[in-house]
């Protein structure tokens, strides 16, 4: 089992993901659809199916939440952590809701955006 563990691990982390600021610290974010069992690489989130998940690499946290099916959004959440793609005006993929509930019961927003690139 912990072999399997590490080359999923490896295997995860190889692949092309999408780089976010998160309060000051790069976040690194991973979707994969595994309904099959296949670890199929989402780059278009009109594709997520039900065995999506997706792995978050930030500051020394590593998180893989599963994908959680709620109205008018496209979320991940292992219910202490949320990783969403939602807010008030529809699918904002360049600002993700990322939140955590801490051990009080109380929801600490993590602001997060696409890093900015400089044009030459």
């Amino acid at each position: 089992m912990k072999i399997f563990s590490l080359l999923l691990s490896v295997f995860l982390t190889i692949t092309p993901s999408a780089y976010f600021n998160c309060d000051g610290s790069a976040l690194n974010a991973t979707i994969r659809n595994n309904l099959n069992g296949d670890f199929f690489l989402i780059t278009d989130l009109e594709k997520v199916d039900q065995g999506s998940f997706v792995v978050l690499n930030w500051k020394n946290i590593n998180l893989m939440l599963p994908v959680s099916f709620q109205k008018g959004e496209i979320s991940f959440t292992d219910r202490k952590w949320l990783w969403s793609y939602q807010d008030k005006n529809g699918l904002h993929v360049d600002t993700p809701r990322f939140a955590e509930r801490i051990p009080s019961g109380e929801i600490v927003e993590h602001e997060c955006r696409l890093p900015i690139t400089k044009s030459s």
